[in-house]
């Protein structure tokens, strides 16, 4: 398939967040700790218990199928070194067109810290649930690619831009908060210990990659958004020779 044919996506419903509930642990087993994990210290992020989330699929086609509009990084553990007086609620992407912050499952905002390598971080407690909160600001749909510990929400397979996302509308808020599981369900993220976290507990996964949370945003094909990232500040600089004649427009 063309990289620009239209592809499909996964869209989260604009009242996913308001539909989210608890609901029973999943039945699956927990399966036994890497030994690659087994005396890492600090927090990864485990498969957590069911939690209703209903998406269905959309049509969207991202203006660049390679290269995001914008990508961030954020680190967790249970401390971090920070510097002192650098924290914030929120981070703004693509230009201020999305606002993307973290909460845990009281609804509490969990502060972003700047750390003295310049990273922004987020402290957790093993055994506190987490969710990701984006708010869509401007007039354009965006793609939201995500993976947490190095695993994509979506597949549960090794992050990459080239799978498909979350579709993020005009003035809604789209919430992450677990590995999706079906259409209907996802596994709650919950802090844990590095030996009992998804990633240690996966063949897909790599515990090299566990305490770090990414985001990247598609602009969709044609939008406003993608239209103004594409605007020229020299035009003349790539036109043609201008020293002779130029063809006529039309010929009679």
């Amino acid at each position: 398939m063309k990289i620009l044919q239209r592809i499909l996506m996964l869209a989260l419903v604009f009242w996913l967040a308001a539909c989210s509930q608890a609901g029973l642990p999943s039945a699956a087993s927990p399966l036994a700790p890497t030994d690659a994990a087994a005396d890492r210290p600090g927090l990864g992020t485990a498969w957590g218990e069911t939690v209703s989330s209903v998406t269905h699929s959309v049509k969207f086609e991202r203006a660049d199928n390679n290269t995001p509009d914008d990508i961030t990084a954020i680190y967790y553990n249970d401390t971090i070194k920070s510097n002192a007086g650098d924290s914030r609620a929120s981070l703004s992407m693509a230009s201020g067109a999305i606002n993307l912050r973290f909460r845990d499952g009281n609804n509490n905002t969990l502060n972003l810290l700047r750390g003295g390598n310049g990273r922004w971080n987020i402290v957790g407690k093993a055994g506190d649930h987490y969710e990701m909160v984006l708010y869509n600001k401007s007039r354009a749909p965006y793609e939201v690619v995500s993976s947490v510990d190095g695993l994509d929400v979506i597949s549960g397979r090794p992050g990459s831009y080239h799978t498909g996302g979350y579709i993020l509308y005009p003035g809604k808020t789209l919430v992450i908060d677990g590995f999706r599981k079906n259409e209907r369900e996802v596994a709650a993220f919950r802090f844990s210990s590095v030996p009992h976290s998804y990633v240690a507990n996966t063949s897909n996964g790599d515990v090299a990659n566990v305490g770090v949370i990414g985001v990247a945003l598609f602009a969709e094909k044609d939008s406003e958004a993608a239209i103004r990232m594409k605007a020229n500040p020299f035009p003349q600089n790539t036109q043609s020779d201008s020293r002779f004649a130029p063809p006529p427009d039309s010929i009679p």
